[in-house]
Formats: C-alpha cells, structure tokens, sequence
C-alpha cells in the first residue's frame, strides 16, 4: 500500500466452470464437403461421420475452424 505494508504472498487457482457454446458447423452434402463453422476460441472441434470415422480441427483466436 501507499505506505509500504506488504503481506504474504497468496496463491488463488480460479476455474472456469461455464461450458462453452456448442459449436456450429456448415452443412455437409455430396457438393459441399468441408466442414467449416465457428466456436469458442482455441476449442478441439471433433465431427463424426456416418462411417464412424472422426475428424478433428482447432478454432482459431476468432473462434472459425475448417
């Protein structure tokens, strides 16, 4: 403080109980095969298709992955 009273040091872990929003994610049809779509920024984006096989992708900083 403005007269040089220090206390300890305390350490605080705070998480980040809020899920984030579900992605969206473009249509995908026989013409229009890339997956493209938006959430929140740095989220692993997993899509299944209906062979069973999974793709997965990173948002960027603004939230688009694709």
């Amino acid at each position: 403080d403005a007269s040089g009273n220090k206390s300890d040091e305390k350490v605080i872990d705070v998480k980040d109980a809020t899920p984030p929003v579900a992605p969206t994610g473009s249509e995908v049809t026989s013409e229009s095969t890339q997956i493209t779509g938006t959430g929140e920024p740095g989220t692993t984006v997993k899509v299944e298709l209906p062979d069973g096989t999974e793709l997965t992708g990173v948002a960027d900083d603004q939230g688009n992955y694709g």
